[in-house]
């Protein structure tokens, strides 16, 4: 593997790592802050987090190529390949999604199990539950869910993710 094949690598699957978390944590704490003050300002503040987000996704993702060769990032070494025994791209791209599922899966468990017992204490005890909670509750439950689907789905994001760009 080439130096500029792992830095390609390694800007796609941060870009995976930042769409994911960002879907999961920053949208649905804008979504939650803008739904009470239902303006005209907050929903273009929204719109524009919502642009700012798929733009830097786009740009991870598909021109990581030309990120690469802007900021010169396969220059300087004084090899250009990188040994790293029978790992190819498509491995190492499985290793991250692995790894990027594993850490939300493990980032959000405990907030799930602590908003589903405090979501069954409030049904036990009569009070009425508070909408940011739940709310909550159902966010770690999705990172949960995306956590698990990228480890077990690992093989699939690995084939959309190396495309014939690495090779390259």
């Amino acid at each position: 593997m080439t130096k500029r094949d792992f830095f390609i690598l390694i800007l796609k699957l941060f870009g995976l790592y930042s769409i994911v978390s960002v879907l999961f944590s920053v949208l649905p704490g804008s979504f939650s802050v803008i739904v009470p003050e239902f303006r005209f300002t907050s929903i273009l503040f929204f719109i524009g987090i919502i642009i700012i987000v798929v733009g830097l996704f786009i740009l991870l993702i598909f021109k990581s190529v030309k990120i690469v060769d802007l900021l010169h990032l396969d220059k300087g070494f004084d090899e250009d390949k990188i040994d790293l025994g029978n790992l190819n791209s498509l491995s190492i791209i499985k290793i991250g999604a692995i790894i990027i599922g594993g850490l939300l899966f493990l980032n959000n468990i405990s907030s799930f199990i602590n908003y589903l017992v405090y979501a069954f204490k409030v049904g036990q005890t009569g009070f009425g539950p508070e909408n940011k909670n739940i709310f909550q509750l159902v966010i770690s439950g999705l990172n949960i869910l995306v956590g698990y689907l990228l480890i077990t789905n690992y093989a699939y994001i690995a084939k959309i993710l190396s495309k014939e760009e690495i090779t390259k």
